[in-house]
């Protein structure tokens, strides 16, 4: 796996989940959790079985954009 790049001075990873955070969420689309459920399990699984997890994330980042 490749190292993580270290996020923007000032960058909160872990933003407070307040009113504006509520006001952007929207629910699910159909099959949209299962389909997320499934590109994080690839990752967890070639991870266990010692495989380079990058194509995975490199999956993964595709559906997150495309749900976007």
């Amino acid at each position: 796996m490749t190292a993580r790049a270290k996020p923007p001075e000032g960058i909160d990873e872990n933003p407070h989940l307040d009113a504006e955070f509520f006001a952007r969420a929207r629910p699910a689309a159909p099959g949209e959790a299962a389909h997320l459920r499934a590109v994080l399990q690839r990752i967890v699984e070639e991870h266990e079985e010692g495989r380079s997890v990058d194509d995975a994330i490199a999956q993964a980042r595709e559906t997150l954009e495309v749900m976007k």
